[in-house]
């Protein structure tokens, strides 16, 4: 059976990383049960300044590769695409931000700056020149920048394996008109998945618990992991790139005019 991952990248010291993995089930797009019985469990991540290190995210990589091989043997699945919240690859030198990040502020959907490769390597500096001096962990620059090394390297590595897309949720719900409540507030979770429920059929009725036994991390990690994978079950004509193709783009949902069919593996599903 075909399957689809989807991955809210984290790196946080000692936080499992939120994975989801779905099949479709008579018309619906149901996580499978990552949590029960003898069912593998993700990697964890070693904190920020572990992300300076190129050994241990070529293992954390390594280990998302193992464990997502682990969960397709576990539940006798085949994995055809990911989709990682994460940006795929460095900027250039030549512009300020990507195109796919052009793409979203065009929108006005708000997003951090990817480095490019130099800017990175100057990030590098300054951070060790900080540890060197004694400063702080919890203080150290560009702290919301250096995770996106992590999604570098699983991308680098999860390419060699499967279909990867790089997904952004936070412009998926915003596309589903329900991103104005942020998903770690009251009713953010409730009102982002019940409109992602009207697509996929699950959950039936969209409560949050259901949430629980789809990946491990706090609900709404599982639940930007279940977007994820959403667009990763898109075929091509299902889903739309925001940037330039192949590795400045950011997938979402196509969404067609009200009354129009949105292709899904070859099922059309009317928007209300």
């Amino acid at each position: 059976m075909d399957a689809y991952a989807g991955i809210d990248v984290a790196f946080a010291k000692r936080k499992t990383l939120p994975i989801v993995v779905c099949v479709r089930r008579d018309g619906r797009l149901e996580p499978l049960s990552l949590r029960r019985g003898a069912a593998p469990q993700p990697p964890r991540g070693q904190g920020n300044v572990k992300t300076l290190d190129p050994t241990v995210l070529a293992e954390f990589a390594e280990e998302t590769v193992r464990y997502l091989r682990a969960v397709e043997v576990r539940f006798g699945v085949s994995i055809v695409r990911v989709g990682i919240d994460a940006p795929s690859d460095p900027s250039t030198d030549l512009e300020p931000r990507r195109k796919a990040e052009l793409a979203l502020d065009q929108r006005r959907i708000s997003c951090f700056t990817t480095p490019s490769d130099q800017k990175f390597r100057e990030i590098r500096v300054k951070v060790e020149n900080h540890l060197v001096g004694g400063g702080a962990v919890a203080r150290m620059p560009h702290a919301n920048q250096l995770w996106m090394l992590v999604g570098f390297e699983l991308f680098r590595r999860l390419r060699l394996e499967w279909e990867c897309l790089e997904v952004f949720p936070q412009a998926t719900v915003a596309l589903l008109g329900v991103g104005g409540v942020h998903k770690t507030r009251d009713g953010g979770i409730e009102s982002q998945l019940a409109a992602v429920a009207r697509f996929t059929g699950w959950p039936t009725p969209p409560l949050p618990k259901a949430l629980a036994q789809a990946g491990y991390g706090r609900l709404h990690d599982c639940l930007d992991a279940y977007l994820a994978a959403w667009v990763a079950s898109l075929d091509l004509n299902a889903r739309e790139p925001l940037g330039c193709p192949p590795n400045d783009v950011i997938w979402v949902p196509r969404l067609a005019g009200t009354g129009s069919p949105l292709i899904l593996d070859g099922a059309k599903v009317h928007l209300p």
